[in-house]
C-alpha cells in the first residue's frame, strides 16, 4: 500500500492516519506537585484542579506502532476492504449479496450538506438508497444456523470465521511527522508516498471471489490499484492538508502446496508456486473480470475519490 504522493505521479500529496486511539494529556508536573504539597484542604485542591485545567493540553494523537515501525492494523485494512465491497454490490431481482454488517441503519436519503455522513452517502448512493434489512447472524436466537450473505461469507461474522485473513500492514522506512490542524487538532501521520506492506490470506476462494478481493482493494487492471479512501480525514482537507488517499498494489500471489491449482485466462499458477512478476498484471486483471463476470449488474464500480473530488469542500 502506498500513500498518494506527486512524486510517484499521483494528483495529490496525502498524508495517512490510522491512530491506535491513544492520546495523552499535557500538564506542568512540577506546578502541579509543588502546588498539592502545599494545599492545606479539599477545597485548596479542587480549586488547583480547576485552574491547572484551562493549561492541560492533547498531546499528538498516535500512531499504531509496533517494534519502532508504524503499522496499519490488518483489523483496519480488512473493514476498509470489506466496506468498499459491501458498497459496491446492489440488489438484484430485490436480493443483495451483502448486508452492512457495521452500518445497517444508514439513512435512505443523504444527511443534509455540510453534516456528518453526507458525503460517504453521496459517494455510494446507488448503494446506500435501500433498506438491506438486519445484519446477518450466524446463529439464530434460537440457537440453529442460519444463511450469511457473501460478503459475510468471505471475511466473516459474529460466529462465523472467514475465509480471507489481513495481516498487519508494515511501514516500509516510513518517517512519521506531527501535524497542527485546524480546531486546535494534533495528530501524528505518514507522509505522501509512505509505503506499508502486509499480507493477505485466503482458502478456499473461487477465483471470482479472489477477484472481488482484489476488486475491494481497488485493484482493476493491473497489480497497481486506483487511489481509494482510508483512515481519519478521508473525507475533507484539513487545513491545506489532503489525508486519507492511498492505492493497493499486488507484490506478489503464492498458493499452498495444498491449494488446487489456479487456472486464469492462459496462465496457470501451479500449486505450491508463486506467480511470476511479469504475469501479475494479466492475473489480477483476468480475475477481476471473473468477478464482473459472476455479479454482472450487481456490482457498482464507483471512483470514490473522484467523487470526493466532484463534490467540494
Amino acid at each position: 500500500m502506498r500513500v498518494s504522493s506527486r512524486a510517484t505521479g499521483d494528483g495529490a500529496d496525502s498524508y495517512l492516519h490510522v491512530g491506535s486511539g491513544l492520546q495523552r494529556i499535557v500538564i506542568d508536573e512540577e506546578e502541579l506537585r509543588k502546588r498539592a504539597s502545599i494545599a492545606k484542604s479539599r477545597a485548596e485542591l479542587e480549586k488547583l484542579v480547576q485552574e491547572l485545567s484551562s493549561k492541560i493540553e492533547l498531546d499528538y494523537a498516535e500512531l499504531v506502532i509496533v517494534g519502532g515501525k508504524p503499522v496499519i492494523p490488518g483489523s483496519s485494512v480488512k473493514g476498509n476492504v470489506r466496506s468498499r465491497i459491501e458498497l459496491s454490490l446492489k440488489p438484484k431481482n430485490g436480493k443483495i449479496r451483502s448486508c452492512l454488517i457495521r452500518d445497517t441503519r444508514t439513512p435512505l436519503s443523504p444527511p443534509p450538506k455540510g453534516k456528518h455522513g453526507y458525503r460517504h452517502f453521496m459517494i455510494w448512493k446507488e448503494s446506500l438508497s435501500f433498506d438491506r434489512g438486519e445484519p446477518c447472524e450466524y446463529v439464530s436466537e434460537e440457537g440453529q444456523m442460519a444463511g450469511v450473505c457473501l460478503v459475510c461469507d468471505l471475511f466473516g461474522t459474529s460466529g462465523l470465521k472467514g475465509v480471507i485473513e489481513f495481516g498487519d500492514f508494515v511501514g516500509d522506512n516510513v518517517k512519521p511527522v506531527k501535524l497542527n490542524l485546524p480546531g486546535n487538532e494534533k495528530i501524528w501521520a505518514v507522509p505522501p508516498g509512505s509505503v506499508f506492506r502486509g499480507k493477505v490470506d485466503f482458502q478456499s476462494l473461487k477465483d471470482w471471489e479472489l477477484g472481488l478481493l482484489l476488486y475491494g482493494m481497488g485493484i482493476r487492471d493491473s497489480k497497481l490499484g486506483r487511489l481509494v479512501l482510508l483512515g481519519k480525514h478521508k473525507y475533507r482537507e484539513r487545513g491545506s492538508y489532503v489525508f486519507g488517499l492511498v492505492r493497493f498494489q499486488v507484490e506478489g500471489l503464492e498458493l499452498s502446496p495444498l491449494s488446487s491449482d489456479l487456472s486464469i485466462g492462459e496462465t496457470v499458477v501451479k500449486r505450491g508456486e508463486k506467480a511470476k512478476t511479469e504475469v501479475l498484471d494479466r492475473i489480477v486483471s483476468a480475475l477481476v473480470s471473473r468477478a464482473k463476470e459472476e455479479l454482472k449488474d450487481e456490482l457498482l464500480d464507483i471512483d470514490e475519490v473522484g467523487r470526493l473530488e466532484q463534490l467540494g469542500s
